[in-house]
């Protein structure tokens, strides 16, 4: 897996989530209201997080257990971090959460949901509870610092590591190539 390239559309899993978050960053400014903003487009993108649709409860929680408008696969994401064919959704979901909540409220919506997942299919996902957290974690990062940071963040923390990539300058494994 390659995290460059000259056509962002032909990748897929942890390497797409990078490039379009990086794409998505660079049309904001600097400042706290475009940080917002990103935030507010990056949960829109990836977790069909509406803020908007908040007012009718039942189409606002449907929304964020569905499919979001872009679904990237699994491909290059930590395998501690996948339980679904759409990693990106719940991570997503939880950078938001990770932003606009203060840490102890924000963990207990990443309890609260899991549990409420737990009820309803009867199977407990420690690998979305890994995912949150990171999630969690990184919105709190860019609310601290900036929105830029999160493609790097994204790259040090999602994408499955191995010893070869490490030795690779561009984080690309070079095995087989």
């Amino acid at each position: 897996m390659s995290l460059s390239t000259s056509d962002p559309k032909a990748l897929s899993g942890v390497a797409a989530l990078i490039a379009q978050t990086s794409a998505l960053a660079a049309r904001y400014d600097l400042t706290r209201r475009d940080r917002h903003r990103f935030v507010l487009a990056f949960a829109e993108r990836f977790a069909y997080i509406r803020v908007q649709d908040m007012w009718n409860p039942w189409r606002f929680l449907s929304q964020m257990e569905g499919a979001p408008p872009v679904r990237l696969g699994t491909d290059g994401f930590k395998h501690a971090l996948v339980d679904d064919a759409n990693p990106a959704r719940h991570y997503a979901a939880f950078v938001f959460v990770g932003y606009w909540l203060p840490p102890p409220l924000a963990v207990l919506m990443l309890w609260a949901w899991e549990i409420a997942g737990f009820v309803r299919y009867a199977d407990w996902s420690q690998p979305d509870m890994r995912s949150g957290y990171v999630g969690l974690f990184h919105g709190r990062l860019v609310r601290r610092y900036s929105h830029t940071i999160l493609p790097a963040l994204m790259a040090r923390d999602l994408t499955e590591v191995t010893r070869w990539s490490r030795l690779s300058d561009s984080g690309a494994k070079v095995v087989g190539r």
